[in-house]
Parts: C-alpha cells; structure tokens; sequence
C-alpha cells in the first residue's frame, strides 16, 4: 500500500473558498414559522415590521399630578397656583395613562398637599414635562430588525413589545458529526481507571457538537466507525442521502497510512 507522507493543508481562508465553491447554495436553507419565545439565537429569514407602538398611549414618566400645562402658566413662588384633584389635577404613578385634557406631570415632590381635594404648585409645567409620549421607543409600522438578524433576548423583547408574536426563520442547519477510529471507545462504555493502553475515550464529536449548537445548528453523532475504507463510505453515503445539510467526519492528524 502507498503511504502517504505530508499531509496538503490548506489554510482557514482557502478551505471556506474551495467549500462554497464546490457546494453553491449551501445557505439557503428552508424557512420555519416560530414563536418569538423560542426565537432566540435564530436567524430572520424576513424583516420584521412593528405591528404597535410602545407605549401605545401617552403615559406618567414621574410619580405626581397631570395637569393641562396652560393651566399652570405664570405661576411661581409669589403667585402658587391651587389646583383641584379630579378637576384640574389628577393624582398618578409612573407608567399610568394621561387623564384626558392633561399633557404634563408634575413631580409630587414639587406638589404641596392643602387639603383632600386641593394642593398647590410654585412654579408652571411646560406641554409634555414628564411624560412619555405614544410611540416614544417603537412606532407602528417601523422597521424593528432586518432579514438575517440574528435574534438575541434583548430582541425578544423589542419583538414583544411591537406586538410580534412569531417570526419566520431560517430552518437550523442539521449536521451529522461521524468519529472514526479503531482506537475509539465511548465514555459511557469503560470506566477511566480500566482503560486500557492504546484506548482513547472519544471525546471530539461531543466538542465539535456543541459548537454546531452554538453557532445555531442542531447535531446528530453518528456511532463511531472502524478505520475501515468501506465502512466510512458506507457512512458517508447513507448521511448524504438523508436529511443533513452537512456530514462531519473526525479523523486522525496525521497523513498515516
């Protein structure tokens, strides 16, 4: 038998250049409808279009009154202005709706209570102090992530927060990872203090496993193979004729024979 001696290395950027070369189209991958829950770390296979605003009403930025800021100018320390609780003035929380007829917050710090119905204000508010007006962070209808973002958590709740409950994606690449070696045994066949000399516990598959999920893939590990040129056609030939996008196969590192 001819042995080889050297191996032909190619380099990271040669080896992505003969791949896509060699299978054109490998990215495209079909497209699934998932739910915004369990899109994290999925890629956007369509843009996605904000379908409300958020806040989808103007609402309280401080704890204290909402007042009509008209109704408030030209006070000051030597001219308050009383105001009526349910009347001119309404009592909220940050986060609360603006009554009808309001367009600014007062802090309640800046407010003196006189009685159950009437407190006092020493200095004017201006239209819109305090408040978060409709739309502040999303606006209907905009454009919230582009066609091939890749979905994080703080996504998610952008998506939510435009009403976005599901998401079409990118189906997740399969691959099957194949370890090959006589040598080989799995871990969950020998206990470590009974391995014996020339066994190696297989641990490359499980490695490179993690990394497919990592990068958004989903893994099969094949059974290991025997360094037999047969069987690893043989395993070869029955990936390449399922459902796998991309088959793994983990030798040694060295030309051998």
């Amino acid at each position: 038998m001819k042995r080889n001696i050297y191996l032909k290395m190619k380099s990271l950027r040669e080896a992505k250049e003969i791949m896509f070369r060699r299978f054109p189209g490998t990215s495209c991958l079909g497209t699934e409808t998932v739910s915004v829950e369990n899109a994290v770390g999925r890629v956007l296979a369509e843009p996605v279009f904000a379908l409300l605003s958020s806040p989808n009403f103007h609402s309280a930025a401080m704890d204290g009154i909402a007042v009509k800021a008209e109704d408030t100018f030209g006070t000051s320390e030597t001219r308050p202005t009383e105001l009526v609780i349910g009347t001119g003035a309404y009592y909220l929380n940050t986060g609360h709706v603006l009554p009808p007829n309001t367009d600014a917050v007062i802090m309640i710090e800046h407010v003196t209570r006189l009685d159950a119905q009437t407190v006092r204000i020493e200095a004017p508010a201006f239209p819109w102090q305090h408040v978060r007006k409709m739309g502040e962070d999303i606006v209907a209808t905009e454009l919230l992530f582009s066609r091939n973002h890749v979905v994080t958590p703080y996504c998610l709740g952008a998506l939510l927060a435009g009403g976005i409950t599901s998401v079409v994606v990118h189906r997740r690449p399969k691959v099957l990872i194949v370890p090959t070696g006589s040598e080989l045994i799995d871990w969950q066949d020998v206990h470590p203090e009974h391995l014996l000399p020339g066994q190696v516990i297989e641990s490359n598959s499980y490695v490179l496993g993690n990394l497919v999920e990592a990068a958004g893939g989903v893994y099969v590990r094949h059974e290991k193979v025997m360094d037999a040129v047969e069987a690893l056609k043989t395993a070869v030939s029955e990936a390449v004729s399922s459902d796998f996008d991309m088959v793994l196969m983990v030798g040694g590192s060295s030309a051998g024979s």
